[in-house]
């Protein structure tokens, strides 16, 4: 996982949090510091086995990384994300 941007580590800018998950990840959340969640559901790019999430966070927000299972059930919690 990790979080992409233009600009230096930190806050300024907006950013795209890139998930390569686990063969069980179906999908996952993002929860900013201001409330709202962004959804995003692991794909396979065409031609390729690599499976991947991706999700804009915007300028200013601490994020909150949750990860779940076609049953939608937690299988992975991650608060270590500016």
């Amino acid at each position: 996982m990790g979080l992409w941007s233009l600009h230096d580590k930190g806050l300024n800018g907006n950013r795209l949090l890139v998930s390569t998950p686990e063969a069980d990840i179906a999908y996952g959340v993002v929860t900013l510091t201001n409330g709202p969640q962004v959804k995003a559901t692991t794909v396979t790019l065409p031609g390729t086995t690599y499976r991947a999430w991706t999700a804009p966070i915007p300028n200013g927000q601490t994020i909150t990384v949750d990860q779940y299972d076609t049953h939608h059930y937690r299988l992975t919690h991650d608060t270590n994300w500016r």
